[in-house]
């Protein structure tokens, strides 16, 4: 502002000023008015946070989530090797069954085997029984024929034969 201007007109200037600030106040109460009402939203989200809260503080108190990962192992380490102990006993189970019916089998084979054995010596025994038969009987056949031969010319030697 200029000090030669008339009062009037330094008057008109501050009530334009005034004018000037009463409108940017106004502008500014305006916008707050303006903006949305987030509490309720915002206290929904409160409660949101204070139940996940919870649920984190439960879950926090999970045995599961307590372990180490070395217990963890551990854990594990133990269960399979409890499994594993009665995987071991059952194959144990069906290798002595399996065992003893190999013997079984075995013993049935072996069993057939000399029985089998047995009837071969039967047959051989019976094939010499006929050839030494046949081959005594032959032999005492000729044995009685000669015999029989020999005697009858003795026998014959000091009778006449008669005159046919």
């Amino acid at each position: 502002m200029t000090t030669d201007s008339s009062p009037a007109e330094a008057f008109e200037a501050l009530r334009r000023e005034v004018a000037l600030l009463r409108r940017a106040l106004e502008g500014l109460a305006a916008e707050q008015k303006a903006q949305p009402d987030y509490s309720g939203a915002l206290a929904g989200v409160g409660e949101r946070i204070k139940e996940q809260n919870a649920a984190l503080g439960t879950m926090a108190n999970a045995p599961a989530l307590q372990l180490t990962p070395e217990a963890l192992a551990q854990r594990i380490l133990r269960a399979s090797e409890q499994v594993r102990a009665e995987d071991a006993r059952l194959l144990g189970h069906a290798q002595n069954g399996m065992t003893g019916a190999a013997r079984q089998i075995e013993a049935a084979l072996a069993t057939a085997r000399t029985a089998q054995a047995q009837q071969r010596t039967v047959r051989w025994s019976a094939i010499l029984g006929i050839v030494i038969g046949a081959i005594l009987g032959i032999a005492c056949t000729t044995a009685a024929v000669e015999w029989n031969a020999s005697h009858s010319t003795i026998a014959t030697e000091g009778i006449p034969r008669s005159a046919n």
